[in-house]
């Protein structure tokens, strides 16, 4: 389901609502701290404390970093010229192959010598310590430590690594954190114009969207799409799946959006009160999943059996 039937799916989760045939829909929302435009307000933590907006910002996680166009671009350019390598040789080009052969040669011991360094020197000093010097334990230029080849390795995990189970976890995120917000999109893979059109259709009058252009409103919308970005960090290292500058976007959008008035957008050109309403938000998701994670797992398994439908995903938070 898209934001396309926003305004139907509000009316028909409305009425379900009121009949008694969904609990969980929107039943959440009021766990949903917002963060107020004012650093000085108080508000109350999740351990039981109260802290000024200010002071709470201090103990937040950062939102994980992400670069995927950048790795992508790297791996591709290393996959461009050992490609054309291979070709040289494969075509019989004397001319030039010494050069080519240099060069995969090259690439080959920098991977290679950046990213098994460290068990190198393990192996030498557990099984060559009568036969073999210790390596030094620093190489120059960094090699050894894995940053020079990181950004190439990271870039070839996302073009070739399949992870279904990941996939899934973060789609299950998705859709929980917008379910249990009352909000009328099912989407699996939430994105900044998705978004911003769902907050632009709610301010629009005789609809059955109450509006989302409020703190309360834009919290629950970056919660959604931070909700991916939260859980995928909450158990991996990096972020292959979810891409936390989705909720960057949505803000951009509704700054330059003719739909929105600029002054119900208090962070209306700020930048540090977007990046900290984008940590706030991060957190918030954070919390949420961390709280019913049993039931984000198993809406994760059903959708990684690969025939599980929305009405499956809703009856496991529903506890049908």
């Amino acid at each position: 389901m898209t934001t396309q039937n926003a305004k139907t799916m509000a009316s028909i989760m409305s009425l379900a609502k009121r009949n008694g045939g969904l609990q969980q829909y929107g039943n959440l929302q009021m766990e949903i701290t917002s963060m107020p435009p004012n650093p000085l307000s108080r508000v109350r933590c999740p351990d039981g404390s109260t802290k000024t907006r200010y002071d709470r910002l201090q103990s937040l996680p950062t939102i994980p970093t992400d670069d995927r166009a950048s790795e992508v671009s790297n791996a591709l350019i290393v996959a461009g010229i050992v490609g054309f390598c291979w070709t040289v040789n494969v075509l019989g080009l004397d001319d030039i192959s010494p050069f080519t052969n240099f060069v995969w040669l090259l690439i080959l011991f920098v991977g290679v010598t950046d990213n098994f360094y460290e068990f190198a020197k393990f192996a030498v000093k557990a099984f060559g310590k009568n036969t073999i010097s210790e390596l030094p334990e620093e190489l120059p230029l960094g090699l050894g430590s894995g940053q020079i080849t990181g950004t190439v390795v990271r870039g070839f995990s996302r073009l070739l690594k399949v992870d279904t189970e990941r996939e899934c976890e973060c789609e299950a995120a998705a859709f929980f954190a917008a379910y249990t917000l009352g909000l009328p999109v099912f989407s699996f893979r939430p994105n900044s114009l998705e978004a911003a059109v769902l907050v632009a259709e709610s301010t629009q009058r005789d609809n059955q969207l109450d509006s989302l252009l409020s703190d309360r409103g834009l919290m629950k919308v970056l919660v959604w799409l931070m909700a991916p970005v939260a859980m995928e960090s909450m158990k991996y290292p990096e972020l292959i799946q979810s891409d936390p500058r989705e909720a960057i976007g949505f803000l951009t959008r509704l700054e330059n959006s003719d739909l929105i008035r600029k002054e119900d957008l208090w962070f209306y050109g700020n930048i540090q009160e977007r990046s900290d309403l984008l940590k706030w938000a991060y957190t918030e998701a954070d919390l949420l999943l961390r709280r019913n994670q049993a039931t984000v797992t198993e809406i994760a398994q059903r959708l990684t059996g690969g025939a599980a439908t929305v009405a499956d995903c809703v009856a496991a938070v529903e506890d049908w």
